[in-house]
């Protein structure tokens, strides 16, 4: 009997773990190591396999930024395609200027970072890194 509370018990925390694992919502940050430029993404469920968001990037060297707050429209846009992998598209600039750029993000639970990937380098001027390892 005891044999079958402990199994239980483990079933039940690695269960718990595993639906941890993919959740990655929250506002996660980059700084280049020169601390000239940050990147921070915050993101929520909108279900289990669709993640929506805003950015906010900043160059501090051409003193240029472009920011959203969760009030404003969602410019992050992802979906699960694998365990920890989600892959969508990210807004950026403004008006005529608007880039679409395809991204991935991989949730790595162990350290607990998203690695941010562009999966299509844009073709126009974007602010945001081409890779990037985000922590919460």
């Amino acid at each position: 009997m005891i044999k079958k509370i402990l199994l239980i018990a483990v079933l039940m925390m690695f269960s718990g773990f595993i639906a941890e694992a993919q959740n990655i919502s929250g506002k996660w940050s980059w700084n280049s190591s020169d601390g000239l430029k940050t990147f921070t993404i915050e993101l929520v469920h909108i279900t289990k396999d669709r993640v929506q968001g805003v950015h906010c990037v900043e160059d501090f060297e051409i003193k240029i930024s472009e920011c959203f707050k969760m009030e404003d429209e969602y410019t992050v846009t992802l979906v699960k395609i694998s365990e920890n992998i989600f892959q969508g598209n990210l807004l950026s600039g403004e008006g005529r200027n608007r880039l679409v750029e395809d991204i991935q993000l991989q949730y790595v639970p162990l350290d607990n970072s998203l690695i941010f990937i562009h999966t299509k380098i844009p073709t126009g001027i974007s602010l945001i890194p081409v890779e990037a390892i985000l922590q919460r």
